[in-house]
């Protein structure tokens, strides 16, 4: 049985100050998830990340039927198509989807939406945040848009400068767009009120393997051994490219850097010189469990963030780019820059509490807004 055939135990705080809308099974509906990686797509390693999305997408909707959870890399076939077409709609599932050539899926056409009766519905998306690839909607992402929201009532983005471009882009559309936040967010701990963790005992340090990625994680990794140094350390790799080294073919290896495989190597050596214990959770749900018993988190993966901190637990994100910056911004949470933990370790995080509270008015008016599609 697959891990995404199990659902997590819908969230209903009905009863409580902080609402959740009343949930169903699914509520009849589809998605559609980065998550999961085609076997067409070598080069691609799974990104736990994209789990945690889904998951949080069924604690607050309910679970998905299997046959409709597809994979947003890969075109669906025929008889998926007609699977998805039968649902009340199809969530697009989070993630930083959001470029000048979005698509639900790689092959999709405008008209494709009318013609197939399919009701895309985003939520949680976020834009791409590399300056390349959010220089301007291509005529085909621009009619896709247009073709979603003729059929829904609103969509779900991640951050408001998510929000923003989609509304520049967009004006006569500007009051469709809802600045929810991310689903990963949005758990019992941190909206119910659940002291924030202070312990230190054991941390967990995450890592992106992107950019100049060797002086931005070492440092993370060298600082937090120096703050920390009898703690229990975990470096956590959402995306294990270890496996990439190991059991990669010549004709892939061919297309990866030499210098950039060196480097994933070097880096786990200097975490195991340092004392840490490198993890690499198989699945989603093995994270999200790991994560559970961690007291802090520090680095550099937007969605370890956000559960540790939906779990009450003290989290520290570290600048890559402009993935997380809308993130941090109406969290109004700090963006740490390569060693500079220290200065942030007095941080209100009642701060981001807040903050979540009055976002998820957005994700609550979003996800009623679901009971008008038939």
């Amino acid at each position: 049985m697959s891990e995404l055939e199990v659902s997590d135990s819908v969230l209903d705080l009905s009863m409580t100050e902080i609402s959740f809308p009343k949930k169903q099974a699914g509520r009849g509906f589809g998605i559609l998830t980065p998550y999961l990686i085609p076997p067409e797509k070598p080069r691609k390693r799974l990104n736990l990340g994209d789990g945690f999305i889904f998951h949080a997408i069924e604690r607050l909707l309910g679970p998905f039927a299997p046959d409709v959870v597809l994979s947003s890399r890969s075109t669906p076939e025929p008889a998926q198509i007609t699977a998805l077409a039968s649902r009340r709609a199809i969530i697009l599932g989070g993630a930083n989807q959001l470029s000048d050539n979005f698509r639900p899926w790689p092959t999709l056409e405008a008209g494709d939406i009318d013609k197939a009766g399919l009701t895309f519905v985003p939520m949680g998306v976020g834009l791409n945040g590399l300056p390349k690839n959010n220089c301007g909607f291509t005529p085909t992402t621009r009619a896709i848009i247009r073709a979603m929201h003729e059929r829904i009532p609103y969509s779900s983005w991640r951050c408001p400068r998510t929000v923003a471009l989609l509304q520049r882009a967009f004006p006569d559309l500007a009051d469709r767009f809802l600045m929810t936040g991310c689903p990963v967010l949005y758990d019992r701990p941190l909206l119910e009120g659940e002291p924030f963790n202070t312990d230190t005992g054991r941390i967990a340090v995450t890592v992106t393997e992107r950019g100049d990625f060797m002086f931005r994680e070492t440092s993370t990794l060298r600082e937090i051994a120096r703050l920390f140094p009898d703690a229990e350390k975990l470096l956590v790799l959402h995306q294990d490219f270890r496996r990439l080294r190991r059991g990669i073919g010549p004709s892939v290896r061919e297309m990866l850097p030499g210098s950039w495989l060196g480097n994933v190597g070097k880096l786990h050596a200097e975490a195991k010189r340092l004392g840490y214990r490198i993890v690499a959770p198989a699945t989603a749900r093995e994270c999200i469990d790991l994560y559970q018993g961690v007291d802090l988190h520090v680095g550099s993966r937007l969605h370890a963030h956000l559960l540790c901190l939906s779990r009450a637990r003290r989290s520290f994100l570290t600048y890559v780019d402009n993935r997380s910056l809308g993130v941090s911004e109406f969290l109004d949470f700090p963006l740490v820059r390569p060693g500079g933990l220290e200065d942030h370790l007095n941080y209100d995080f009642e701060t981001v509490r807040a903050n979540a509270r009055q976002s998820f008015a957005n994700m609550r008016r979003f996800i009623n807004s679901l009971e008008s599609l038939h």
